[in-house]
């Protein structure tokens, strides 16, 4: 090995002046059974070392300096030497502190424009790594969305557990979602004011009176949307409590879970159920499942969505945020998020419910407990109080409003459902309105006057679901809608 670089290897690893000493040692210039300055001496402790290698450590600094002094004087020694060779002959002084200040002046400006390039240059390189950056990477998706773009660890093996696509750089997103890259920027990207809408929006009425704001995503996003549910969501553990938006699960069988004609049925509603879901609970649904909190966040905001207004702004329609991004209902994938993100809400209430004999079912953002025995004997008011402190501590709001308790001597329901009849079924009223609209149509039809797609849409619907409900029961009813569907074609 080369002795320059061996020496220089031994300077870098100990330091000058430790390798300066060793060196001393080796040529018999300091004693080798003496220790040198910078090892621990005998019958020094330790405490003392340390403090005498601080003031080492300064006194080096110290030395450092005077020498960076003394050669500044001496650069400056040789310009007043030069200065009296070239003045030596005149007593001009006024002359001579002119061309200095020139000569100071003119350096100053060479040394500001020096350092002004070399910023400018800083600056350039910069501007260009952060473009190069920026096209190959998604390095930002909006004002208080990228936080966790920085942190790009993916635990691999709990998304294997889980039976989960391992997704660990945007451009694997875009391939899983099946679509180009360019189209994951934009999708995945923040904006207040945008002139193109990714979601149709509407309103529904509710069978309780107001209406339900409903955002339905265009086919690109929808599609993105799908695949995240099929591939990602429909892997996860759902509670078995839950009964909403589950293959084989419905609200039959939500029902058909509790005791028929149960002593006492409580039914309660949770407020503002979808928008209460926030990006950043979604962002921490999937980082849950593995997922890095970058690709966590690229897979929440195509899961999210914020409330906008149109407003015409120089003849051209824009769109206003005017909330924060939150899930929509609407979105095939949100029902699933929402009973993910429901599981410890489930399991606390189940057990709370198992310690007094109440069976507990959830369907969507509609909780039903019913109880059979004697409900004099039920705390009823303990029990929704500690109800309503997991609901709140989980990050829900229970509709108080909504909250009803049902005995055997009323119309016990659980979503549209009757359970306290000799078997299950809908509510007479319903029934009633479906005939009419039945007699109705075949008059329209005898008269020889058009039957409304709408009126049609709507009997075959109603149809479908008393079959699903309790085809027996309803059998001359289904046969007459059936009928008259079939005299249509």
């Amino acid at each position: 090995m080369d002795t320059k670089a061996e020496y220089r290897k031994l300077v870098n690893n100990m330091g000058k002046k430790e390798f300066t000493f060793l060196k001393m040692q080796e040529y018999g210039f300091w004693p080798s059974n003496l220790p040198t300055p910078y090892e621990r001496q005998e019958n020094e402790t330790t405490q003392d070392f340390e403090n005498r290698k601080k003031l080492l450590d300064e006194f080096q600094k110290l030395s450092e300096k005077i020498s960076n002094a003394c050669q500044e004087k001496q650069e400056i020694e040789k310009k007043l030497s030069h200065l009296k060779k070239e003045y030596q002959d005149t007593w001009d002084y006024e002359k001579i502190r002119s061309v200095v200040s020139q000569e100071i002046m003119k350096e100053s400006l060479a040394r500001r424009a020096e350092k002004k390039a070399e910023r400018e240059r800083q600056k350039q390189l910069k501007s260009e790594e952060w473009n190069k950056r920026k096209a190959e990477n998604i390095l930002f998706i909006g004002k208080g969305y990228s936080g966790l773009l920085g942190k790009k660890e993916t635990n691999v093996q709990k998304l294997k557990e889980n039976q989960m696509p391992v997704i660990e750089t945007d451009r694997e997103l875009a391939e899983f979602l099946q679509i180009e890259y360019s189209v994951l920027r934009y999708l995945a990207y923040h904006r207040d004011v945008i002139t193109f809408d990714n979601y149709y929006r509407f309103d529904i009425p509710k069978k309780s009176g107001g209406t339900r704001r409903i955002a339905a995503p265009k086919p690109q996003l929808k599609a993105a949307q799908k695949q995240i549910l099929e591939q990602i969501l429909e892997k996860a553990t759902i509670s078995d409590v839950s009964h909403g938006f589950i293959k084989s699960r419905s609200v039959l069988t939500g029902a058909k879970t509790h005791s028929a004609s149960p002593d006492l049925l409580i039914n309660i509603d949770l407020e503002n159920f979808f928008p209460t879901i926030t990006f950043e609970r979604v962002r921490g649904l999937y980082q849950s499942f593995g997922y890095s909190g970058y690709i966590a966040s690229l897979l929440a905001m195509i899961c999210t969505y914020c409330e906008r207004m149109p407003l015409e702004i120089k003849g051209e329609i824009k769109y206003i945020k005017t909330s924060d991004r939150i899930l929509p209902q609407g979105s095939p994938a949100s029902p699933m998020i929402t009973n993910i993100i429901c599981r410890t809400m489930d399991k606390r209430i189940y057990g709370l419910c198992q310690k007094s004999g109440i069976t507990y079912t959830r369907y969507a953002d509609d909780m039903s407990f019913s109880y059979t025995g004697d409900a004099d004997k039920l705390a009823i008011g303990s029990f929704l109080n500690n109800i309503h402190k997991i609901i709140e501590a989980e990050g829900f709001h229970m509709n108080k409003e909504k909250t009803h308790i049902l005995r055997k001597n009323n119309r016990q329901y659980i979503t549209g459902i009757v359970i306290n009849n000799e078997e299950i079924g809908v509510p007479k009223k319903w029934v009633k309105i479906l005939k009419a609209s039945i007699h109705n149509a075949k008059k329209l039809k005898e008269s020889g006057s058009p039957v409304s797609s709408k009126t049609i849409y709507e009997i075959s619907g109603k149809i479908a679901w008393l079959k699903s409900v309790n085809a027996k029961r309803y059998q001359k009813v289904i046969s007459q809608g059936s009928e008259f569907l079939e005299s249509l074609t």
